[in-house]
């Protein structure tokens, strides 16, 4: 039986983790083989994204940043236990975001689910660790929101200074500068965080 089966009969997309953990456990010794077909083919897979919260980044062990294409899209079912599996690996997977960062320079949308789905719920430490890649991120500029969301995290995790905020802040302004909706999705992340101070 294909595990993308074995997930479908075995796992309940319908419960937490909590509440199925007898049958989890049956993928306890799950082999190198099937977490590769579990990263190449389950992305669109609730029970697979449970059971990747199941097994945490301790068992996927070096598998772990594979997982981080689960994110490519937060509407695929299996995204949701991914970006689960994702945060408590913490900088395990930090290494794998940076490189996404800085070589897939195509797929903002991406960018964006990542700082979303991962980045934002890194304590301040992994942010540090992220400062350059996410300065890098809101030079871009980009209007998928992977920019503005950058600067939130690094404002909301107090990695900015007050003034380095405004400069990203006024960089962001003129390069979208013509364009009301991006100023105006600017204005209203940087709006809620100029509410805090």
């Amino acid at each position: 039986m294909k595990l993308y089966q074995k997930l479908e009969n075995r796992i309940d997309w319908n419960k937490p983790v909590a509440l199925q953990l007898d049958r989890l456990s049956e993928f306890d010794d799950i082999t190198d083989e099937e977490i590769e077909e579990l990263a190449q083919t389950c992305h669109k897979s609730s029970e697979a994204g449970i059971l990747l919260e199941y097994l945490g980044h301790e068992r996927l062990g070096s598998y772990v940043p594979l997982f981080l294409a689960f994110l490519q899209d937060m509407n695929w079912p299996a995204a949701a236990g991914a970006s689960k599996m994702l945060i408590k690996a913490g900088k395990k997977i930090v290494p794998e975001i940076k490189r996404v960062f800085q070589e897939v320079k195509n797929d903002l949308i991406w960018h964006y689910w990542i700082l979303l789905g991962v980045v934002q719920d890194f304590e301040k430490e992994l942010i540090l660790a992220l400062k350059v890649d996410l300065a890098e991120l809101i030079a871009r500029a980009d209007k998928e929101g992977a920019s503005i969301q950058a600067l939130r995290i690094l404002k909301e995790k107090q990695v900015l200074s007050a003034v380095e905020v405004e400069e990203y802040y006024g960089y962001l302004l003129d390069k979208y500068s013509g364009d009301d909706d991006w100023i105006k999705n600017l204005k209203d992340e940087i709006k809620l965080l100029a509410d805090e101070t």
